[in-house]
């Protein structure tokens, strides 16, 4: 039997419980591409999940198998069960995969389904590539499914040096919208270098900077700034939160329409982020990478809550 090495969770708790251990490689199956993992990456879902908590982690059982988080990967095609996948060995992809069943990325091998999938762009490193999938796709959905932002409307990204909030200040801005984006002072030349109005949460009210004048809020820092938030919208205006639970009866109750987010795996969103990363409109900044091995110290720096962009696990 081949073997690969993988981190494995057999434990709800902390980071210590991530363990680098062998495990035999997955077989492939009709449908699924084997995938030689360039990137992975951490996002604070995978946190979530590691303590136990969260949709994620509903379904699964530690005493069955032990869990292997990560759903973000970017990697090389190895192999196909002989069915017609859209993908040949030796050709690039990423993907969000599985979400919120276990993806199991944090390996040297996945196995992923193809309809997850999509052809990476060129020229675009594999941390970058594993970097984006869960965040842009997150921030996507947010930005046009829920919210349905277009030109000419202002939004306000909170977080926006967070992974999901640097790739919405882009999206955002490339659909023609203003951006608004509150982040810590360290931060300033960061946020005003993608073209967002910076905003300094630390020492700045954001409510009485910008007024009741936004179309749309994306949230994804707790509950009080949900309800902060709210005064900053115009009659009618939108907010959508991807944090749980969030006062939603409140913003509805005022007027507003106030939806939470739970991001998706769609093949044909990923690929129109694959075509605006191939175009330098969208980039991802990757904060820190580790090697495999370090999944442990990788949730450490994700947890502390004050990275740049996104952390990626490079096996």
């Amino acid at each position: 039997m081949m073997t690969m090495h993988q981190v494995q969770l057999t434990v709800w708790g902390e980071p210590e419980n991530l363990h680098f251990t062998e495990a035999p490689m997955p077989s492939p199956l009709r449908g699924h591409v084997l995938l030689k993992v360039t990137a992975a990456s951490v996002n604070p879902i995978d946190l979530t999940t590691r303590k136990g908590l969260g949709p994620a982690a509903s379904l699964i059982n530690l005493d069955q198998e032990p869990a292997v988080l990560g759903w973000d990967i970017a990697g090389l095609v190895c192999e196909t069960a002989g069915d017609y996948t859209g993908f040949q060995p030796g050709e690039k992809v990423f993907g969000l995969v599985q979400f919120p069943h276990p993806g199991k990325a944090y390996a040297e091998y996945v196995l992923a389904p193809a309809h997850q999938l999509v052809h990476a762009p060129a020229g675009i490193p594999d941390e970058q590539l594993g970097a984006a999938p869960l965040a842009a796709l997150t921030a996507y959905q947010a930005l046009f499914e829920v919210a349905k932002l277009s030109a000419g409307e202002r939004v306000l990204i909170q977080a926006g040096a967070g992974g999901i909030g640097h790739l919405a200040i882009q999206l955002a801005l490339n659909a023609g919208a203003t951006v608004y984006a509150t982040a810590s002072e360290k931060n300033r030349d960061f946020i005003q270098s993608l073209g967002a109005e910076f905003i300094d949460y630390t020492t700045q009210n954001f409510q009485q900077i910008l007024g009741p004048t936004l179309d749309v809020v994306l949230n994804s820092t707790g509950a009080q700034t949900f309800i902060d938030s709210l005064d900053v919208l115009v009659p009618g205006g939108r907010i959508v939160t991807l944090t749980s639970p969030d006062p939603l009866e409140t913003a509805r109750e005022r007027g507003f329409t106030a939806e939470w987010l739970t991001v998706h795996p769609d093949r044909y969103q990923l690929g129109e982020i694959a075509r605006l990363m191939s175009l330098g409109i969208v980039k991802v900044h990757v904060d820190q990478t580790f090697p495999l091995e370090q999944a442990a110290k990788a949730h450490e720096l994700v947890g502390s809550r004050h990275v740049r962009g996104k952390v990626v696990l490079v096996p």
